[in-house]
């Protein structure tokens, strides 16, 4: 792209300076054609009247004209309507150009070229990963907005650099209005990353942020998780073990929970804290692994599979779980607190049936989908994962 814009503005200025040359030469060739006129006629005067054609009066008289005419002409510019002199020749051109340059320069200076040249290499499918971290930086920069900012910062995340993706979160927040729905989000995502940057570890800087998140949301599942690493640091495993079952609780995400449940008994281990001392917030649990055959079906991105626990018999379910297909390498885990009813839940009854719905993202009701699997007669607390074939 600059490449073209040098290239443009070469031929322009050659253009325009060739045009200004013919103009300049045109101007010199018909004033040496004048010159050269008037020699011929002060001749031909000379020559008729030495041949006695003209009179001594009517020679001088004809040659005063021709003077008189020869000095009017050159008080003339044969090109007045175009330019008055060299000077105005030569302010044109420098006119022409800087016009050209400057335009071209302001083109550049606001970044079109960038973004001209960014979007038609995303649509030629040539972009790399340090092309788009370029891109991101520079138009954070050039715009300074939250949501520039933001990309920034999950492009350093994506690339490891935790400690630069920090600093992008922080402006970010900082040119977020205060009520803005993202603030959450965002906040969580600035204390992840602060995380991560200090090598997994607890830090003062991570506490101020987890205390901004539980101003806005105390039970934000992902910030009790990591309260639970500052506790545990500290060495207070009564605390971690407090901060990890809450984010049990309000995070139902199966493989999550089972990191969380590890992280618990270690802290119960290193505290010598019994299940007499703090009871146990998963005191019922069935553990399932779904299995299909890949080419059985092309999942759809509104697809959703709803894991149900039933009591033979009954049609509401004692406990549930949303999962997307992305999720259905990992094992699910179905608990007392996954109940869609406070009435009854996992932990009040000992055998279950279990039943596997596709269902649309969308829907809000838990009873539409197609049954695409089943398992009768399950055990709750069993020490296994009962696996379920999908017919797809």
């Amino acid at each position: 792209m600059m490449l073209a814009s040098l290239l443009i503005v070469t031929l322009l200025i050659s253009c325009f300076g060739y045009f200004f040359w013919y103009l300049g030469r045109q101007q010199r060739s018909e004033k040496h054609a004048h010159e050269a006129f008037f020699d011929i006629r002060r001749n031909e005067i000379a020559d008729e009247a030495e041949l006695g054609q003209l009179s001594v009066e009517e020679s001088q008289q004809l040659a005063a004209d021709l003077m008189v005419e020869q000095r009017v002409s050159q008080t003339k510019t044969p090109f007045g309507s175009v330019v008055q002199n060299r000077f105005a020749e030569w302010c044109v051109l420098w006119f022409f150009i800087l016009t050209v340059v400057g335009s071209i320069s302001l083109y550049q200076g606001l970044g079109y070229a960038k973004d001209v040249q960014f979007h038609q290499a995303m649509m030629s499918e040539t972009l790399t990963p340090s092309q788009v971290s370029a891109f991101l930086q520079y138009r954070s920069r050039r715009y300074d907005r939250a949501e520039d900012w933001y990309y920034e910062a999950v492009d350093e995340v994506k690339a490891g650099q935790y400690s630069k993706a920090v600093l992008a979160f922080k402006k970010a927040l900082d040119r977020l209005p205060e009520d803005s729905q993202d603030r959450l989000n965002l906040l969580v995502e600035y204390a992840q990353a602060i995380f991560y940057a200090n090598k997994n570890q607890s830090s003062e800087a991570l506490e101020k942020a987890l205390q901004r998140i539980f101003a806005i949301a105390p039970n934000q599942p992902n910030a009790l998780g990591l309260k639970g690493v500052t506790e545990f640091d500290k060495a207070n495993y009564l605390g971690a073990v407090l901060a990890w079952q809450e984010a049990i609780r309000y995070n139902p995400n199966s493989a999550e929970r089972m990191a969380l449940l590890t992280a618990i008994g270690k802290a119960r281990q290193l505290g010598k804290i019994s299940y007499q001392t703090l009871a146990p917030i998963i005191t019922d649990q069935i553990a399932v692994q779904l299995t299909w055959q890949a080419r059985d079906r092309q999942w759809q991105p509104n697809d959703v599979l709803l894991v149900y626990a039933q009591v033979p018999g009954q049609k509401m379910p004692v406990a549930i779980q949303r999962v997307l297909p992305k999720d259905l390498a990992s094992p699910i885990l179905l608990t007392n607190l996954d109940a869609l009813m406070p009435t009854a839940n996992l932990a009040e009854v000992e055998q279950v049936d279990l039943v596997v719905k596709l269902a649309n993202l969308q829907d809000a009701d838990l009873t539409k989908g197609q049954i695409i699997g089943t398992k009768r007669g399950v055990v709750t607390n069993r020490k296994e994962i009962f696996t379920i074939k999908l017919a797809l």
